[in-house]
């Protein structure tokens, strides 16, 4: 099921009908991905962490971005629009298997992946 499967919901009708979003509901949700984020850039920052790879120092470019992001959202009264757009380009550093320069890393990023979830989550669940 996917994020918009998880905000729409269909009435007897199949019609498509909007579930309640409240932004306060998903605000612990927002600081729990921003402070997931925050551990996997601090992570990523260490002398010892292989962003010779230019890929790699744009992915950590992206996390910036998508950290800086969310704090504005969630420093406001947000729709769920808003939400959307937002939480669309936030992106772990990886999916699956990690790639062996990230395995020391791969709790951090699965951490971020579990907190999208929670977001996604608590903003299907409505008032």
């Amino acid at each position: 099921m996917g994020f918009l499967d998880r905000l729409l919901r269909r009435d007897d009708d199949g019609d498509v009908v909007l579930s309640p979003f409240s932004p306060d509901q998903v605000r612990p949700q927002l600081s729990g991905l921003i402070e997931a984020l925050t551990a996997l850039i601090d992570a990523l920052e260490t002398p010892d962490s292989p962003m010779s790879n230019p890929g790699w120092r744009g992915r950590l470019r992206d996390l910036h971005s998508s950290r800086g992001d969310l704090r504005m959202l969630a420093r406001k009264n947000f729709t769920r629009d808003d939400l959307f757009e937002v939480l669309t380009c936030v992106r772990p550093v990886y999916r699956g298997t990690p790639p062996k320069e990230f395995v020391r890393l791969s709790h951090l990023n699965d951490e971020v992946i579990a907190a999208i979830e929670d977001v996604h989550s608590a903003a299907s669940l409505g008032s």
